[in-house]
């Protein structure tokens, strides 16, 4: 778990973390120098009942309020510390905001420096800061005198540090595993080593992680939390990982180590956005921001996603559009500044972290939005289920889309009847049941059309039903609702495409006479059949007529053409097929001269027949013979 302080620069912070944990936080020469705070400091404490806590020392000055954020986001308990000679000051006002947008909810007041006030001065600030907490998460917040100088309440404020984070539950592991960078340095012997508090998830020693925005894999060589070595680290825990594969100057603060099966960034993402309590007034459509999250700052601007202006009382839905990327889930907290950096806007939670800014407004993206605001994890899922309608999602994307990992969103997935879940292809893919069905139907309905249009094809091309019916749909996703299509009786695939169950291609009488004799004449010379251009003339009619008509009877799956101007009949192919089966089953091998020997042919027709086979899938090459294939062609399937 993770202690952060707040309050106004001079208020103490530094001094009561050093007296609660014996641990200096102002580690750069300049904050020795200067005597305050500039840049994140980190400590950590033993509490009863709780074990190691660490403790993230931010800097009050209203300059270093980046550095504040930096700091507050992951934390899982708020040090406010206000001292009792100044009073609630700008700072603490600011500090506190920070820390109530970021939705933490448990606090400990710190009330410091009792030592140079009396005892109606302590009574006047308490009752201060409980008129400034009312209303608020906080408002329960306990209140504890100290004076970090003398010693004067530790042992109360120590007790109570740990009996407030009694009530705070543990973060879960089970997501992926994310740590926003907050420092980056080098150790001789050891290399690049980074800092920070544990998001989400968690990971051991060994194990290749990501780096966002970037995408360079490392591999964690060593961990360290508390200055122990440990094997593993997860969820609330601050560590340093001692990377291999990377060099100090890639990295920076703002950065976050991620499991490697995450990869997208954001630049553009839906939110709830909640105002701060001191905005004058709501900030404009567009308007230049600050956006912090994580480590990470940001420039984008602010676009409300409805057209009337927000309200002070409730949260508005709104998009943030960022300059550069950042790394962000659904459920991630965030806080936004004026662009001049000079006060905080308001904060809120991620909604649609791979948002797009087309159409922002468009009332089904807005509702879907407003939906994900109030939803547990599974409405969540329902959600993107029914925005993908038919189209689906391949479950690793949805994983990041819900923040999830996909092995834990594959057990859900499993578990639910009105999906649809696929796992063959290699990447698992899934859909509403529901919208799978209607795609299934606008493609068997498609195909319909199609050859009604178009009566003398046999089959709908693949191709043609793609652009034709779901332009748009993913080719993997094409080839998978397609496959449903057929097992489920819908249709037959065939070589040149799909068509339904029974279909065959329409001859008009006159047509079907001249395609009966075609068959009569290539089957009436057993080995021999004619050439086009002599069966051409066996029928009296043009060759360029005759074939064309070819292609329609190979179309229809009556005639196979085995090479330019060489056609067979379907019923001759067939049954040299059966007797090259019968060869390969016998003997593993089918060499052309016994081919040729068993079907009563010359060389030439034997190897185009054998070359045929090939192409089919049916045979396969192995020096001067042919073995069966490792499957069947498309033609052995129809």
């Amino acid at each position: 778990m993770i202690i952060g302080t707040a309050g106004h620069i001079d208020h103490g912070k530094t001094a009561l973390v050093q007296r609660l944990t014996g641990i200096d936080t102002d580690r750069l020469p300049e904050e020795k120098r200067r005597g305050m705070t500039i840049d994140l400091g980190f400590a950590h404490l033993e509490l009863p009942g709780i074990g190691q806590v660490g403790i993230v020392d931010v800097p009050g000055h209203e300059r270093f309020v980046r550095s504040m954020v930096a700091g507050a986001t992951g934390i899982d308990l708020v040090l406010l510390v206000v001292a009792a000679d100044d009073g609630v000051m700008p700072q603490t006002l600011e500090h506190l905001d920070i820390v109530l947008l970021l939705g933490i909810a448990r606090g400990v007041v710190a009330l410091n420096k009792t030592d140079l006030v009396d005892a109606a001065r302590v009574g006047a600030v308490a009752d201060d800061i409980r008129t400034l907490l009312s209303g608020t998460l906080l408002a329960d917040a306990p209140i504890v005198p100290v004076s970090a100088r003398t010693g004067e309440g530790l042992y109360d404020l120590h007790k109570m540090l740990a009996d407030t984070l009694q009530g705070v539950q543990e973060r879960k592991t089970a997501g992926f595993f994310r740590l926003p960078i907050d420092r980056v340095f080098t150790m001789p012997g050891h290399g690049t080593v980074v800092t920070g508090t544990v998001a989400s998830g968690a990971m051991r020693k060994g194990e290749r992680l990501r780096v966002l925005p970037g995408g360079q894999e490392v591999r964690v060589r060593g961990i360290q939390t508390y200055n122990r070595p440990v094997e593993s680290a997860a969820a609330g825990l601050r560590c340093a990982l001692n990377l291999a594969g990377i060099d100090k100057e890639a990295l920076a603060r703002g950065m976050i180590l991620v499991d490697v099966r995450l990869n997208r960034v954001s630049r553009t993402a839906d939110v709830l956005l909640t105002l701060s309590r001191h905005v004058a007034r709501p900030p404009g459509n567009h308007q230049r921001v600050h956006v912090h999250a994580g480590t990470a700052e940001v420039l984008g601007r602010l676009a409300w996603l409805e057209e009337h202006a927000p309200s002070f009382n409730e949260p508005a839905f709104a998009q943030l559009r960022l300059d550069e990327e950042v790394p962000l889930l659904y459920g991630d907290r965030f806080i936004v500044r004026s662009g001049e950096a000079r006060h905080t806007l308001g904060g809120g939670i991620v909604l649609d972290p791979f948002a797009v800014r087309r159409g922002a407004r468009l009332t089904a993206r807005l509702e879907r939005v407003k939906h994900l605001a109030h939803l547990d994890a599974e409405e969540a899922l329902s959600v993107w289920l029914e925005a993908r309608g038919a189209a689906g999602w391949f479950v690793p994307e949805l994983a990041e889309q819900l923040a999830e990992t996909p092995e834990r969103l594959a057990e859900r997935l499993k578990t639910r009847r009105d999906i649809l879940y696929e796992e063959s292809g290699g990447v698992p893919w899934v859909a509403l049941g529901a919208s799978a069905d209607a795609l299934v139907t606008r493609l068997r309905d498609a195909i319909r059309d199609y050859l009604a249009a178009h009566p003398r094809m046999t089959a709908m091309p693949l191709a043609t039903l793609h652009s034709n019916a779901c332009p748009r749909l993913d080719a993997h996703v094409f080839r998978l609702v397609t496959a449903r299509l057929v097992a489920g009786g819908e249709a037959e695939q065939v070589t040149e495409g799909l068509r339904p169950r029974g279909h065959r291609q329409q001859f008009s009488a006159a047509e079907e006479k001249l395609a009966e004799k075609i068959e009569v004449l290539l089957a009436a010379r057993g080995g021999t059949p004619p050439k086009l251009d002599a069966l051409a003339k066996m029928l009296g009619q043009p060759a360029a007529r005759i074939e064309r008509f070819l292609g329609e009877l190979v179309r229809a799956g009556r005639v196979v053409r085995l090479a330019a101007g060489v056609y067979l009949t379907r019923r001759d192919v067939d049954g040299w097929r059966a007797h090259a089966e019968r060869i390969l089953n016998e003997k593993g091998r089918l060499a052309l001269g016994e081919f040729r020997n068993t079907i009563g042919v010359g060389r030439e027709l034997a190897l185009l027949v054998l070359e045929h086979f090939d192409r089919q899938e049916i045979t396969r090459r192995q020096g001067d013979a042919r073995v069966a294939a490792a499957r069947p062609g498309p033609e052995a399937r129809a």
